[in-house]
């Protein structure tokens, strides 16, 4: 991995692995010094491995957090899910198992890097993110942590009131050609059958359960996207070390006003994860 020529930290390197027969792209940056434990960043719905931009700093959610956590030690790999961004695919044929599948690839692209600590591989979903993030943690019982930042915990709520609840109701009963939505912002998007029978029946708390490893939920009190109480679900389904951090913030850490509780939520992150050794093995 080339260097910064003003600084010996090193650039961010664009990577990709197979899943199913196409490709995943995503972006890994490395923390200094020896393999480092990683975190896996899961983008939100209809989302990109760098996020929403962050306006007081030109860069996405998620390209800025890289860097918080590589200056905390953590080394990080952040995704195009399937149908976004660079990887391969189209967006209507997305859903929650493809993610799945996609989220578990990267675990063991990551556990055969050497550039990393693959014995140390944490998982970091927001939004519909950490749904993917619940869900493969149950699964596989792998991750040396996980957290969940405004995570979707009732899809079968949020969704309809994200898209609409005539929206969702058609893409329910329509089998045979995409549904287009229109998101609050003006986007528009299509999704196909599986996707919203998926909505309808995952439970992401049932997820959690199967999971034992240490679990770090951050809920905001001004968040109108997940119902209030989201958070305390998850850490109530969990049957293993949790912490439950709520704070004043909207499901985008306040990021439109600055970057003061999106700091304190990674510093927080990485504190949770620095401090469970016990689990630097499950990989």
């Amino acid at each position: 991995m080339p260097k910064d020529r003003n600084s010996n930290e090193p650039l961010e390197e664009v990577v990709a692995f197979g899943v199913q027969g196409e490709r995943v792209v995503g972006t890994l940056r490395l923390a200094a010094g020896k393999p480092q434990p990683v975190i896996l960043l899961f983008p939100g719905f209809g989302g990109v491995r760098d996020e929403l931009q962050i306006p007081s700093q030109g860069k996405g959610i998620f390209a800025y957090i890289a860097r918080s956590f590589a200056s905390l030690g953590f080394s990080s790999l952040r995704i195009d899910f399937r149908g976004s961004g660079e990887s391969d695919g189209l967006f209507e044929n997305t859903t929650y198992s493809s993610q799945i599948a996609d989220g578990i690839a990267a675990m063991e692209f990551l556990r055969s890097d050497p550039r990393v600590d693959g014995r140390r591989i944490f998982l970091l979903g927001w939004s519909q993110g950490g749904l993917v993030a619940a869900a493969i943690g149950g699964r596989t019982n792998r991750p040396s942590g996980i957290a969940l930042w405004a995570a979707i915990g009732e899809p079968s709520v949020s969704f309809p009131a994200l898209v609409g609840r005539e929206t969702y109701l058609r893409g329910l009963a329509e089998e045979s050609i995409a549904t287009e939505i229109v998101m609050p912002w003006g986007a528009r998007l299509k999704l196909r059958h599986p996707f919203f029978q998926e909505v309808a029946t995952h439970d992401p708390f049932d997820e959690i359960k199967a999971y034992d490893g240490p679990l770090f939920v951050a809920e905001g009190s001004l968040d109108t996207a997940i119902p209030a109480g989201t958070g305390r679900k998850f850490v109530s389904a969990h049957n293993g070390d949790n912490e439950l951090r709520i704070s004043p913030m909207d499901h985008a850490f306040n990021t439109l006003r600055g970057t003061e509780a999106l700091d304190a939520l990674v510093m927080a992150t990485a504190n949770f994860f620095a401090l469970r050794p016990a689990f630097l093995k499950r990989t």
